[in-house]
């Protein structure tokens, strides 16, 4: 048996998987998001710690792990003094309070043209550079007292078995590691004054980090269980559906949506509009771009009209109404928008209101702006590397009739993975691959429950919709900013 825990923003949740990949028992452990401030976000590390360890409590009555593999939640900030003791609140990926710092540590290293030279991604607010620059200008005192730089998923396994390290796709989102040379950028640290000492080494996903702790172990009754690193969320979630080779694709309509293409390409994007991080597959990188609003859009829209989010009931909805949704268009920006616009400002528009506007139609048309504003990401990876096997997971994919909008949209066969159960059950592959089972076995962990085909009758007018869904942004990107000046 082997365990994969996935360390969330809202959750931690254990999979127990047999070697033959089948689901044994889910395990879930809730958490709370602190919102010190407008745009923070903080957690407490042993909280985390404490709902791994509930997990691993109810597991071990009813199961003996071989392995404990990893995934998490990217560029959290966690920070330890010199006694192993936890400084403050880590500083969540979703933290958005450091724009100033970011900004001052683009310009010290010459633009970001120089950045993305240096690591192949520009300096981003939800990176953990930012936040370790905040803690240095605005807490001095506890900055000088850091001698452990890590992530979140990492804090569980230095917890778990006394190991200090992080993998490769994890250090890929912190902004100072050169995703081709698979080191830490020595130009960004000297040139902003980091400590290299306090970073960890780093890592191949499915590396054994050590076993358990003796007394975790003997409380547990698991004396020889091997802990792997494990690797960073969205790419262990990919790993876990078969996307592990160059052109396999996922498209993931979660609350946020995300495209991931595996890549051989050491190409960054220059506009700064996509990522290219590692894999957490030896030596295999991958192209990501990342909307901000995907089902949260729907999932809103759903509560305003105060009707049920029922996927029988949203898929009749959308069978009603034709593509174009009688002329309504959204923009689904609710919450600004990362790919392909790095826009905080934009925001939500449904366009194209009547009297005659139907409940189907809005519906219809806010699925159908979510799907485009995944095509920009699709669009922008074609661009850049091939695009074999596209495979769906989220809230999304269980919607057949948004998956065939999606299908008509990217011009291909969408594929339904058997199981969707995001990082964890990828995390309990890697734990199996790093005790020893071999990649061959692994791929029949992964099976396939539905092909979706494209309509190539729909291709022409979704063309001319996408085409108007990009020029109704352009119309308003400056509107957008003059009206976010009137309430700043």
């Amino acid at each position: 048996m082997f365990l994969g825990l996935d360390i969330g923003t809202t959750g931690i949740k254990g999979l127990v998987v047999d070697d033959n990949g089948k689901l044994m028992k889910s395990y879930n452990y809730p958490l709370e998001m602190q919102v010190p401030k407008p745009g923070w976000a903080e957690q407490h590390p042993d909280t985390w710690y404490e709902g791994v360890m509930s997990i691993l409590g109810k597991c071990s009555k009813e199961y003996t792990i071989q392995g404990i593999g990893f995934s998490g939640q990217m560029h959290s900030l966690v920070l330890l003094d010199e006694k192993d003791r936890v400084l403050r609140d880590a500083i969540l990926w979703c933290d958005q309070r450091t724009t100033a710092q970011c900004r001052y540590a683009t310009e010290q290293l010459n633009g970001e043209r120089e950045v993305i030279d240096l690591i192949s991604n520009p300096i981003l607010e939800g990176f953990t550079l930012g936040k370790l620059l905040w803690v240095r200008e605005n807490e001095p005192d506890l900055y000088r007292r850091i001698a452990k730089i890590m992530l979140p998923k990492d804090y569980i396994c230095y917890k778990l078995t006394g190991s200090f390290g992080i993998d490769f796709s994890d250090a890929s989102g912190t902004a100072f590691f050169d995703v081709v040379s698979g080191q830490w950028s020595d130009p960004i640290l000297d040139r902003l004054d980091i400590n290299r000492a306090t970073l960890p080494p780093v890592y191949q996903s499915n590396e054994t980090r050590g076993t358990l702790k003796k007394e975790i172990a003997d409380k547990l009754g698991w004396p020889e269980t091997a802990v792997v690193s494990g690797g960073a969320d969205n790419a262990v979630a990919a790993y876990g559906i078969g996307i592990k080779d160059t052109g396999d694709t996922m498209v993931s309509i979660g609350t946020s949506g995300t495209v991931f293409t595996v890549t051989d390409s050491q190409e960054p994007d220059y506009e700064g509009k996509l990522h290219l991080f590692r894999h957490v597959t030896e030596g295999r990188k991958y192209y990501m771009g990342v909307m901000l609003s995907a089902a949260h859009s729907l999932n809103w829209m759903m509560k305003q009209l105060r009707m049920e989010n029922d996927f029988s009931e949203i898929e009749n909805q959308l069978k009603a109404v034709s593509p174009g949704a009688g002329g309504l268009l959204f923009l689904p920006y609710l919450n600004g928008e990362r790919t392909p616009h790095r826009d905080p400002n934009a925001r939500g528009v449904l366009f194209g209101l009547s009297s005659k506007t139907t409940r189907a139609e809005i519906i219809r048309a806010v699925i159908e702006g979510v799907t485009f504003g995944l095509r920009d990401s699709f669009e922008l990876i074609r661009e850049k590397t091939g695009v074999k096997a596209i495979r769906v997971v989220g809230g999304g994919a269980k919607n057949r009739e948004w998956c065939r909008i999606l299908a008509n949209n990217l011009k291909s066969s969408i594929l339904i993975p058997e199981v969707d159960e995001g990082g964890a059950y990828g995390a309990a592959m890697l734990a199996a691959k790093g005790t020893g089972l071999k990649e061959e076995a692994l791929d029949n962990w992964v099976k396939i429950k539905e092909s979706i085909e494209p309509d190539t009758s729909q291709y022409g007018i979704y063309d001319s919709l996408y085409n108007e869904f990009q020029g109704l942004y352009r119309d308003l990107r400056g509107r957008f900013s003059s009206v976010h000046d009137l309430f700043e």
